[in-house]
């Protein structure tokens, strides 16, 4: 009896140690595990967060990976609490003074509490591995890519004092504002890309001289055979999964790039969050939206998702000033 009275002291425990106070998840910046004896933590930068599972249960590539830990969780709670009242109905009638307590139940709620704690541990490993997609998608997919998180902490430390956040200088990812054609394709040629020209007047080529964007080409508008417009294009894999991998790195890397959007506005209704419907959603143009980027000393960015015509793609346009909306 006395280990069972230890076990239900734990399990109050635990739900005493899940009330610290939490300041709400910041979605473009990774989120840190921490695992103790009576439960898991989040974190981004030391500072404990909430609102976890209900942001991932938004992204493409984490939702079933949350639905599952949160269907675990429940029969996890409900297998515990049946196995709590199991226990406590001999504990009562002993202190009641029946003469003869039905412990076989207690025995019973133990095995039932005991069938709860794998349950539970498969929902919380479940939950890390939605948070290892959100994170695997901040960082742009790749460890060539990833950015400490130091990085992110000193800009929103900077944001905080009043200061400007990152910003670019007057260049679109190696194309020059301003210059002449030549100049722009040697650029593009000299990163191994190819350079071609349109009917339209629009010159294209197949990467950038940086490479911050994966997978972009470049299509490139002058006045007066001087750039004045860049506009990337990302053409991701045609599978859902690929297609909001590519969404979401993306936009992060915009964000490591130029800080935090200052206007965004993408809408993604309940029924496309599923990863597997989520391409079909874009194509049919249920999918929608924009984010804007807008530093002082750098030039105005905008992130749009194009459904139509198809293939759908992302787009990056970048220009000097204000882009005319």
């Amino acid at each position: 009896m006395k280990a069972m009275t230890w076990m239900a002291v734990a399990l109050a425990l635990h739900g005493l140690g899940c009330g610290a106070p939490q300041r709400k998840m910041d979605p473009t910046r990774p989120i840190e595990v921490h695992t103790g004896a009576f439960g898991v933590r989040y974190t981004q930068d030391g500072e404990a967060i909430g609102g976890v599972p209900e942001w991932l249960s938004k992204e493409p590539e984490a939702a079933s990976h949350v639905s599952r830990s949160q269907a675990l969780r429940l029969v996890a709670s409900l297998v515990a609490g049946a196995g709590g009242m199991l226990i406590g109905t001999p504990l009562g009638q002993e202190l009641g003074g029946e003469r003869d307590p039905l412990w076989p139940l207690a025995g019973v709620g133990a095995a039932a509490i005991a069938v709860s704690i794998p349950l539970s541990i498969w929902s919380t490993s479940s939950m890390d591995s939605a948070v290892e997609a959100h994170n695997r998608l901040i960082v742009g997919g790749g460890e060539g890519s990833a950015t400490p998180k130091r990085t992110a902490a000193r800009a929103e430390r900077a944001e905080r004092a009043g200061r400007a956040a990152p910003s670019a200088p007057l260049e679109a990812f190696g194309f020059v504002f301003g210059a002449a054609r030549a100049t722009a394709l040697a650029a593009c040629e000299g990163a191994g890309h190819t350079w071609s020209e349109e009917e339209d007047g629009v010159a294209r080529c197949s990467g950038t001289p940086t490479e911050s964007i994966a997978g972009a080409s470049a299509e490139l508008t002058f006045d007066d055979d001087r750039l004045s417009a860049v506009e990337l294009v990302v053409r991701p894999p045609e599978d859902a999964q690929g297609w909001a991998t590519s969404f979401r790195a993306t936009e992060a890397a915009l964000v490591r790039l130029f800080g935090k959007s200052a206007q965004r506005s993408f809408v993604i209704p309940d029924e496309c969050k599923a990863a597997e419907l989520f391409l079909g959603c874009v194509a049919d143009g249920r999918v929608t939206g924009s984010a804007s980027w807008s530093p002082d000393d750098g030039p105005s960015v905008v992130l749009s998702i194009i459904g139509s015509p198809p293939p759908s793609t992302l787009r990056v346009r970048l220009t000097p000033g204000l882009p005319k909306m």
